[in-house]
């Protein structure tokens, strides 16, 4: 998730219009990884290697004569002039890692391994959001940058699993893992307090800078407890997971930054799947599950995590049918309903999917009908867009983006 409005919005200013803007964000990315296999021993499968990536972003903010915006509700737009929107920077990660597998007997498999990552952060220099406004206005001729700079940290991240052959068909499993979240540098840096021009320049009173506020990564334990069994018509898995970090990321909704607060943070919840194939038929049904909450602690109390951020509950059920050459597929999606502490909700909504296939002489055939039944709703990303952007950007209205109606695809495929 961005939270920035990437259409044509309006900002409110006293509940009055004051600017009309679009914003663009570019991001590249590129990485490599190397990994290398041995059995030093029987039973014993070790791999180790190399992760690299390397990130680079940049973001501006156009703004549109306005009163030919206005004019036009929004649909003739010129230019006027451009801001930056965020800091850019840039990302770079090296981890090398090792990972090792081995077969204590016929019944238990213990694994483990360790990652060091190493993580720098780039920032470029920024002038405050609003001051670049106010310079292209014509309200000031100068201002203070807030200071860029650059960071580095690393971690050690550790897993460890141990896997129980119960019988042939059945296995349990127990896993730890450590894995690193960063927030976005750009959202959390840039932020400055400015104070009244002098001789039309804004001189920086105080900032959020890389100095300063040295950006750490957010550490986050993972457990998990699973069992699966694999029949000849009968699969089915089902698993319980707990994820826990001392840190909390929180979006502030009047100039879309983010901040790091010191506010544990848990998810956990129960996942499963079932698919089962109907003896001496070409037909099969099936399910997955998701059920999950999320919670963060607010003076020594957990509460329901902000919706903006938290995810709902899913639940899928389909039927297949599925003679040679033919494999036709019907699927219900169900997305539950999801509050927070302070009271907002996402409403859940039901979809259904028929997706099928026919396997030609030469190549396949996929056929599908999203929305089949043409159900009405809206997004989850189009409930949680206007709790991010109105009233700061303009009616919730603008942000609502509605689910698709019912949509017929075709594609053809060969495989060579």
């Amino acid at each position: 998730m961005s939270p920035s409005p990437s259409i044509r919005s309006p900002t409110l200013t006293k509940g009055q219009v004051s600017s009309f803007s679009s914003s663009q964000q570019d991001t590249d990315q590129y990485g490599a990884k190397l990994t290398l296999n041995s059995q030093p021993l029987a039973g014993w499968d070790l791999t180790w290697g190399l992760d690299a990536d390397h990130e680079t972003f940049n973001a501006n903010q156009m703004f549109f004569d306005l009163p030919q915006s206005m004019a036009s509700g929004g649909l003739h737009n010129e230019s006027i002039y451009t801001t930056g929107r965020y800091p850019g920077y840039s990302i770079s990660n090296v981890a090398p890692f090792l990972q090792s597998s081995y077969d204590l007997n016929d019944i238990f498999t213990v694994s483990g391994g360790v990652r060091y990552q190493w993580t720098e952060n780039r920032v470029d220099d920024f002038v405050g959001y609003a001051q670049q406004q106010d310079i292209a206005n014509g309200k000031a001729r100068s201002a203070d940058a807030i200071k860029g700079g650059k960071t580095d940290y690393d971690n050690f991240l550790f897993n460890a699993g141990i896997v129980a052959h119960l019988t042939e068909r059945q296995q349990t499993w127990f896993n730890f893992s450590q894995g690193v979240e960063l927030p976005d540098p750009g959202k959390y840096y840039g932020i400055g307090k400015y104070g009244a021009a002098v001789n039309g320049h804004l001189p920086l009173i105080s900032s959020v800078n890389v100095d300063d506020s040295p950006l750490q990564g957010i550490k986050v334990n993972s457990y998990e407890l699973g069992w699966r069994y694999t029949g000849d018509n009968l699969r089915t898995q089902l698993a319980a997971y707990y994820s826990t970090s001392d840190k909390t990321i929180v979006v502030n909704r009047t100039d879309m930054t983010i901040d790091v607060q010191s506010d544990k943070r848990r998810i956990y919840g129960v996942e499963g799947a079932v698919d089962y194939f109907i003896p001496d038929s070409d037909w099969s049904v099936g399910g997955n599950f998701n059920v999950l909450k999320s919670q963060v602690q607010t003076d020594g109390r957990w509460q329901k995590w902000d919706v903006t951020l938290a995810s709902p509950s899913k639940a899928t059920a389909w039927v297949g049918w599925a003679p040679d050459p033919w494999s036709l597929r019907v699927q219900s999606q169900q997305v539950f309903d999801l509050s927070d502490a302070a009271g907002n909700k996402l409403e859940g909504y039901n979809t259904v999917d028929f997706i099928g296939s026919y396997a030609l002489p030469v190549g396949k055939l996929t056929f599908s009908i999203e929305n089949l039944l043409n159900e009405d709703y809206v997004t989850i990303w189009g409930q949680r867009a206007p709790l991010l952007y109105s009233p700061t950007y303009g009616s919730s209205s603008l942000y609502e983006y509605k689910g698709r109606g019912r949509t017929f695809g075709l594609n053809y495929a060969l495989t060579f």
